[in-house]
């Protein structure tokens, strides 16, 4: 079973446990979220799944990210600051974002440690995430440079 195939398992199960109703818009657009590798806009994911289902409305593709968020299918990925970005990779992860061609990598270490609790954070409240990028430039980038 390859990368998608098993997250497409764990989308069935994940719907399951949080009865979540499995439609054709449903998997459709969590499918589009699985081939998209640089953590699409609520358009992007909108125009790719329109491919497919050519009557979805944009409503339906931001309503269901908004329930995939909710129960932890997809997160969001704030990385450009102009507009939210979706991440059906929702196991603990670092971005890479290329600086030249806007290209995100997600990236896995071995050793990924959660960063230390601020001293005080009593003070701020209680953290919910912590979000770690680098940003250069990817592999392509620096062989055409």
């Amino acid at each position: 079973m390859n990368d998608a195939e098993e997250m497409m398992a764990g989308f069935d199960r994940r719907c399951r446990e949080a009865g979540l109703k499995q439609t054709p818009q449903r998997r459709e657009i969590y499918r589009q979220m699985l081939h998209c590798e640089n953590h699409p806009s609520i358009e992007e994911v909108y125009r790719q799944v329109r491919c497919m289902l050519p009557h979805i409305s944009l409503d339906t593709v931001y309503r269901t990210l908004a329930t995939f968020e909710r129960h932890g299918i997809v997160s969001q990925a704030r990385l450009f600051g102009d507009r939210t970005r979706y991440d059906a990779r929702t196991a603990p992860h670092y971005h890479f974002i290329c600086r030249e061609c806007g290209r995100v990598i997600d990236v896995f270490p071995d050793d990924l440690d959660r960063p230390e609790p601020l001293p005080d954070n009593r003070e701020l409240g209680m953290v919910e995430s912590c979000h770690m990028e680098f940003r250069g430039l990817c592999r392509d980038c620096l062989d055409n440079s």
